[in-house]
């Protein structure tokens, strides 16, 4: 269970609590015009792009847990989450989900990638928090 559900799950929260989270709060200080917690429409599905967001984030959640080894007896990879959420999360998102709605690489996407980096490597280290913190040692639970 530790191994799917819990990376899941962490994904899934960490999405909310600090991927939208950074986005409102970069909205806040007036730094960007998006403002994260979205709820127009995702494209393909109609489903809110903030819930979109949220599972797509739980699938990267299972990978990151995968490829980090992640596990309560290993000490917590915090860079390595961090980076993995910064570059592999945005180059999911601008090379996998934006060409899937219709979306493609034009024109000067600087400074698009350094929000969705920023954004995006907050996720890692939300997700590393979170997975941290519902893991049990093996005498626990």
């Amino acid at each position: 269970m530790q191994k799917l559900i819990l990376p899941f799950v962490s994904g899934f929260l960490a999405s909310l609590f600090f991927h939208d989270a950074t986005l409102a709060l970069l909205h806040a200080a007036g730094t960007i015009d998006v403002s994260g917690f979205s709820t127009a429409p995702f494209a393909p599905l109609g489903i809110p792009e903030f819930i979109a967001n949220a599972i797509w984030s739980a699938v990267w959640g299972v990978l990151m847990a995968w490829l980090l080894r992640v596990s309560p007896e290993r000490s917590a990879p915090w860079v390595p989450a961090f980076v993995f959420g910064g570059i592999v999360l945005t180059a999911g998102t601008v090379f996998v989900v934006d060409p899937i709605r219709g979306i493609w690489p034009t024109g000067n996407m600087l400074p698009r990638l350094a929000v969705d980096f920023a954004a995006n490597a907050m996720w890692g280290w939300g997700a590393l928090v979170f997975m941290r913190a519902f893991m049990a040692r093996d005498g626990e639970a």
